[in-house]
């Protein structure tokens, strides 16, 4: 089936797909999530990734490091969490694991 714009002269549609962990480059990647902004870059064969929503004081957010055909998540402290290939997926680990974010901590975040 073929996209139709839903009229003369519209964009085409934009296909989405799920950005791997072994697409991070050195470069920075920016990742927007759940209302907050992380990077990820990779150095030495591990990917970096930060929490920059206050970006007056960038936090460490976790790392995914090779492991069996897939990476293995794990969290500032060095705690593996989990193994995933999916970006979006090890932030979402990470964010899970790291839950309320520092800086919310006491505010009226709201709790699982």
């Amino acid at each position: 089936m073929e996209y139709r714009p839903p009229y003369p002269g519209a964009r085409q549609a934009v296909s989405a797909r799920i950005l791997g962990i072994a697409e991070v480059t050195s470069r920075v990647t920016v990742i927007k999530c759940m209302g907050r902004t992380y990077t990820a870059a990779a150095a030495d064969g591990t990917v970096h990734l930060h929490d920059r929503t206050d970006i007056t004081s960038p936090r460490p957010f976790g790392s995914a490091r090779p492991a069996a055909g897939s990476w293995e998540i794990c969290d500032p402290r060095g705690n593996r969490l989990s193994h995933t290939q999916d970006l979006l997926e090890a932030v979402s680990l990470l964010r899970q694991a790291q839950w309320p974010p520092r800086d919310q901590v006491g505010s009226d975040a709201p709790t699982p």
